[in-house]
């Protein structure tokens, strides 16, 4: 394919791409910028984000999905309780860092929760490419559950997810998203990075 081949089918994918996509893209976008410098108001965007995914997500057949942006909203709103009030004085929550013991812990619970979400979508529904979209649906569970606790690590979950995603959604049509979890990838490496600094420097301060 040449160039100019590839130049048309992204415009026209673009001019393809529907409002709710827009929306999505826009404060999903917001949403990693702002977790990624740690600003609270990263929860809300996210909350309208995930709230517009459950529509598309259905639209698509991707019924786990749908499922996984209903808990985002959910958690949405715990997420943005646990940012600003969830340490031991009730202020602001620090980011953290978990051993690996606790690390495997956790990724054994994503796995646990894998495995029965592949086989139900996969048994007893239409569900577009089941075993992979539990597989991000089942990390995403506990990913986001780690970014409402500041936990540094679900930074690098997230890597191995959106980079997941990217083939996802782009095998279901739905182009825009599938870039935006390009940048949400890239947003990931350089929210650990972040983070990382931040945590270095805290237990500088406090050795």
């Amino acid at each position: 394919m040449q160039p100019s081949d590839i130049s048309a089918s992204l415009l026209s994918a673009v001019k393809a791409t529907s409002i709710t996509e827009w929306l999505i893209f826009i404060s999903a976008l917001g949403y990693v910028l702002l977790a990624a410098i740690e600003s609270s108001w990263c929860w809300l965007l996210g909350i309208i984000s995930s709230a517009l995914s459950v529509y598309l997500c259905y639209s698509g057949q991707l019924f786990l999905e749908s499922g996984l942006n209903i808990f985002y909203v959910v958690i949405g709103v715990y997420g943005w309780y646990q940012w600003l009030y969830g340490s031991a004085s009730k202020e602001e929550l620090p980011v953290v860092s978990l051993s690996l013991k606790k690390n495997l812990l956790l990724t054994a619970l994503g796995l646990l929760i894998w495995i029965p979400f592949g086989y139900t979508a996969h048994k007893f529904s239409t569900q577009a490419m089941p075993y992979l979209d539990a597989f991000i649906t089942a990390f995403s569970i506990v990913a986001t559950w780690m970014t409402a606790k500041k936990i540094i690590e679900n930074w690098l979950y997230w890597i191995i997810i959106d980079a997941l995603a990217v083939f996802l959604y782009a095998y279901r049509g739905f182009y825009l998203i599938a870039l935006l979890y390009i940048i949400y990838t890239i947003l990931a490496a350089a929210g650990y990075i972040a983070w990382r600094k931040k945590l270095n420097t805290s237990s500088a301060l406090h050795s």
